[in-house]
């Protein structure tokens, strides 16, 4: 790099070390300490190993598990994990081949180990790859143990490894299959809440890992599935996907999905993201596709679980639902019509869903579904991750019962519009790649908190939330209040005196860009035309998320 005057390059590639973000440490595959590489991986294991040991005596014994997704460098780098671990004494179990990261967090908890691993990029492009970790409850690292297990990576001074092929021979390293993958598919297949299953619908898995969660669980409960068989292909190159970008967020990554749903006239498309953790639904209405955003996915998911447990009289009041700060705000209100609790007071990630369940073990509260805006959905506690198969489940149940009603999940939509008011969300990113971008968004941030805007398009901003000083600040009085919640790099913008209406702007934890979430609430009146209604708030919402991103930018 240096003979070829790679001087970007070198920079990007070594200016910081690469950091434990949102979803574990996530980058481009290269050298450099920024970068995803054996020796990023490899102290990650390492540190892992160290920090379990000290944390539990018994974690050697115990063991790890390891899994990997469909990407280029994926079974490398999950192999030579295994021989971290191997070589630290600890027992290692790993998949006989590529699996879903959520099958990974039920292996654990399956398995009594001390931890996990997956190697994953989740939904980022071909070239990138990661290193998620998970602890014994089945959950992501979350503090304290994501940033002691990054401390100890920071220290590491030797990475210990072992023969592979010698350590399977040996039985410290034990391969492991089937028999995980039909505990862990029975278990999704047990949050069946419906018996409809008079439905087509198309599925891919992008290329990705989808095939052997969601694709083995809809079928097991019995629905008629069409699959995009070219997707089928593993290929961490992702051919087929416009910009290699197999994000079920993107809408051009479901377009073959979504063309053979018209074709074939099915009902829905579903796909799923490399690891299969997120879920994309698009369904057939009039004969035109429309694309379901994670947040509307959400509240349908939630309101057919809780209104068939409801009916089924197993409802109560010590059940509780879960979503982050990001999340649709329909979802409290779902949550007040079925008398259950809601819990939105999480950041931006699904390990703190997790975490919130392990926490609630001990009382009498009873979880059903969590989810969140980035398309991950959780039903049911055999995992403490999203999983696309178990947020497929419900989905395809409800769009079973609402065609025998000759209506479609869209229809249903509408209708909690009308019966809740317009709870509309969207979310842009700012890209800023490399070290320069990384500063830039540092002085977005700090500028936020020290001049925050009074205005934004139209709107009065009445509230600054700042959530690395936990403190919400009223802009007219000044007077402050404490946020019920922990510690992040997160500011929302309150507008018009209405928290259901704000905007909330964060850099991600994973990826080299800024995340701007808008979020709005607008009331509902009879007789009105919904879909009209919804349209001018979505163009209205646009057009403020983009004033934003001018003030963001000046």
């Amino acid at each position: 790099m240096i003979k070829a005057e790679k001087w970007q390059e070198l920079e990007d590639a070594f200016f910081k070390v690469i950091e434990f973000g949102t979803g574990g440490r996530r980058g481009t595959t290269g050298v450099g300490s920024n970068r995803i590489n054996r020796v990023t991986v490899g102290e990650s294991a390492q540190a892992l190993c160290e920090y379990a040991r000290e944390a539990d005596e018994n974690a050697p014994q115990k063991g790890i598990v390891i899994a990997c997704d469909t990407r280029l460098s994926s079974p490398e780098l999950s192999t030579y994990c295994a021989t971290v671990c191997a070589a630290n004494g600890f027992t290692t179990y790993i998949f006989d081949g590529f699996r879903s990261t959520p099958e990974l967090s039920f292996a654990v908890r399956h398995l009594g180990a001390a931890a996990g691993i997956v190697i994953t990029a989740s939904h980022n492009p071909p070239a990138d790859n990661g290193f998620k970790a998970y602890w014994s409850d089945g959950g992501q690292l979350v503090p304290p143990h994501d940033s002691g297990v990054l401390s100890k990576a920071a220290r590491v001074t030797e990475i210990k490894t072992t023969d592979y092929d010698q350590a399977v021979t040996e039985g410290t390293i034990t391969i492991i299959g089937k028999d995980i993958d039909d505990a862990y598919i029975a278990a999704a297949l047990a949050e069946s809440e419906g018996q409809e299953r008079d439905l087509r619908i198309v599925y891919s898995p992008l290329h990705g890992a989808g095939q052997r969660n969601t694709l083995p669980v809809l079928r097991g409960a019995g629905f008629e599935v069409i699959t995009v068989d070219e997707q089928l292909i593993p290929d961490g190159a992702f051919p087929t996907i416009p910009s290699g970008k197999a994000n079920p967020e993107e809408p051009a990554a479901n377009d073959m999905a979504v063309q053979l749903m018209l074709d074939r006239q099915a009902d829905i498309a579903i796909t799923n993201d490399p690891d299969a953790d997120r879920i994309g639904v698009m369904v057939r209405h009039n004969d035109q596709a429309i694309y379901l955003n994670g947040n509307q996915s959400a509240v349908l998911a939630t309101d057919y679980a809780l209104r068939q447990k409801q009916q089924k009289g197993e409802l109560t009041d010590k059940h509780y639902i879960a979503s982050t700060i990001v999340t649709t705000d329909m979802l409290k209100a779902l949550a007040a019509t079925y008398g259950v609790t809601s819990y939105a007071n999480m950041l931006i990630g699904f390990k703190y869903i997790g975490e919130l369940i392990l926490s609630k073990e001990s009382t009498d509260e009873i979880f059903v579904i969590g989810g969140e805006e980035s398309y991950g959905l959780l039903k049911g506690t055999y995992a403490r991750d999203k999983d696309g198969a178990v947020g497929a489940l419900p989905i395809a149940e409800y769009a079973a019962e609402l065609k025998k009603q000759s209506k479609t999940l869209y229809d249903r939509l509408l209708e909690l519009y009308e019966e809740h008011g317009f709870y509309i969300e969207r979310l842009d990113t700012i890209q800023y790649p490399g070290a320069d971008g990384f500063t830039k968004m540092n002085d977005i941030m700090s500028s936020l908190r020290s001049q925050p805007p009074r205005q934004v398009g139209e709107h009065t901003v009445t509230a600054i939330l700042d959530y690395q000083t936990l403190t919400r600040t009223d802009t007219a009085t000044g007077d402050t209040s404490p946020i019920d919640c922990i510690a992040g790099n997160v500011v929302v913008l309150e507008l018009d005196g209405d928290p259901r209406r704000r905007l909330t702007v964060r850099p991600s934890g994973t990826e080299p860009k800024l995340k701007v979430y808008c979020a709005w609430y607008e009331a509902a009146t009879p007789g009105e035309n919904t879909q009209q209604r919804y349209d001018q708030i979505s163009n209205n919402l646009q057009a403020l998320s983009k004033q934003l991103e001018i003030l963001l930018l000046s």
